[in-house]
C-alpha cells in the first residue's frame, strides 16, 4: 500500500489546525501521515499540536519566522515520506474515503497523469453555500492558463515525482500558489478527477473577499506567465475577460460605478459569455441593479441551502450519493 501524506501549512489558526489533522487520521485509507507546518503561529497552535507527538502518523514543523503558503507546502513536501502529496488547507474537511478514492484513480490512470481532484463544497452557517464540479481532465494545458477552475485545492493528489518534476511551489508567487503550480504541472502531465464531494471547506468571518483578491492573481499570472498566455489568443481573450470582469465587480463593491462601467465593458468586448454580460449589466444599471441583484443571489443560496444539505451531511457523516 503507498504512502499518502497530507501536506498541511498553517497559521494563527489553533482552532482550525486539528480539524484538519483528524480529517487525514479518519480515512478509511490506512496508510497516510499528515505533515503540518506552523508557518510562525502566535497564536497557541504549537499547543494545539502538541498533542500529536506521540503519535507517528503526524509530523510537525515550526518555521522559525512566518514564510508564506508556498514555502510551507514546500517545507511539508520535504518532510513527507509519500509516494502522492494530498494539499489540505487547515481549517478544510475531507471525507473520509477520500483518499482512498483518488488512490484508486491514480492506479487506474498510467504515469502520464500526475494529478487527481475531486469534488467540493463550501459551507457556511451550517449549509451547503457553494458547489465546486470538476470538469477537466487529459491535456488541460493551455486552457489552464485562462483561469483556475480545478477548486477545491484541498482536493488535490499529485505524485510525489510530479510534485519534484515541477520544483513545487513558487516561493515568489505570494497569492494564487495552486493555479500558478497547477500551470506547470498541466505542462508536464494530464489530469483526471472524482466526481464526488469530498472536501468541505468552511467560510468564516476572516476570510478575504474573493474578487479583490482574484485580481491581484491575475496580475501576477500575467506577469509571469504573460508570454505563454499571449501565444494562445483564445486563452488570452478569456483570461483577460476574467481579469476585467473580476476588476468591474471590485469597482462594483466600493460603489466606483464609472469605474465598474469600464471594466464590465472591457470584459464582454474581450470576452463575450453571459457571465460577462450580466456584469456589465450590472455596472449600467448603477446602485439599483447592483443591490437587487446582490439581494435576490443571497436570497436563492439561502432557499438552495435549505433545500439541499445532502452534501454536507455526506462529509460530516461519511455518507456517499448512492
Amino acid at each position: 500500500m503507498a504512502l499518502v501524506s497530507a501536506l498541511i501549512p498553517t497559521y494563527n489558526r489553533a482552532e482550525f489546525v486539528t480539524g484538519a489533522v483528524e480529517t487525514v487520521l479518519n480515512q478509511t485509507y490506512d496508510d497516510v501521515e499528515a505533515v503540518v507546518v506552523d508557518d510562525g503561529s502566535t497564536d497557541g497552535t504549537r499547543d494545539a499540536l502538541a498533542r500529536y507527538a506521540d503519535d507517528d502518523r503526524v509530523r510537525v514543523h515550526s518555521n522559525d519566522e512566518n514564510r508564506g503558503i508556498a514555502y510551507s507546502f514546500n517545507r511539508a513536501a520535504d518532510l513527507a515520506d509519500g509516494e502522492f502529496y494530498c494539499i489540505l488547507g487547515d481549517d478544510d474537511r475531507w471525507h473520509p474515503e477520500k483518499v482512498e478514492r483518488q488512490v484508486e484513480r491514480m492506479r487506474e490512470r498510467s504515469d502520464e497523469y500526475g494529478v487527481v481532484y475531486t469534488a467540493g463544497i463550501i459551507t457556511a452557517d451550517g449549509r451547503v453555500a457553494r458547489r465546486y464540479t470538476p470538469t477537466r481532465r487529459g491535456d488541460i494545458y493551455p486552457d489552464i492558463l485562462a483561469g483556475f477552475d480545478l477548486h477545491p485545492h484541498s482536493g488535490h493528489m499529485l505524485r510525489r515525482e510530479a510534485f519534484e518534476a515541477v520544483d513545487g511551489f513558487d516561493t515568489d508567487f505570494p497569492r494564487g500558489v495552486d493555479w500558478e503550480m497547477c500551470v506547470r504541472l498541466a505542462r508536464e502531465y494530464a489530469f483526471d478527477y472524482v466526481d464526488e464531494p469530498l472536501v468541505e471547506r468552511t467560510r468564516h468571518g476572516d476570510n478575504v473577499s474573493a474578487e479583490p483578491e482574484q485580481v491581484t492573481v491575475n496580475r501576477l499570472m500575467w506577469e509571469k506567465h504573460g508570454d505563454e498566455i499571449r501565444a494562445h489568443p483564445a486563452v488570452e481573450r478569456e483570461f483577460r475577460g476574467n481579469w476585467a470582469r473580476n476588476r468591474a465587480f471590485v469597482a462594483l463593491d466600493r460603489g466606483a460605478w464609472r469605474e465598474a462601467v469600464r471594466a464590465g465593458s472591457e470584459a464582454l468586448r474581450r470576452h463575450p459569455t453571459p457571465q460577462n454580460a450580466l456584469t456589465f449589466g450590472l455596472a449600467v444599471g448603477g446602485p439599483v441593479a447592483f443591490t437587487a441583484a446582490a439581494h435576490t443571489r443571497r436570497l436563492v443560496a439561502d432557499v438552495r441551502s435549505r433545500l439541499d444539505t445532502s452534501d454536507e451531511r455526506h462529509i460530516a457523516g461519511g455518507e456517499l450519493d448512492g
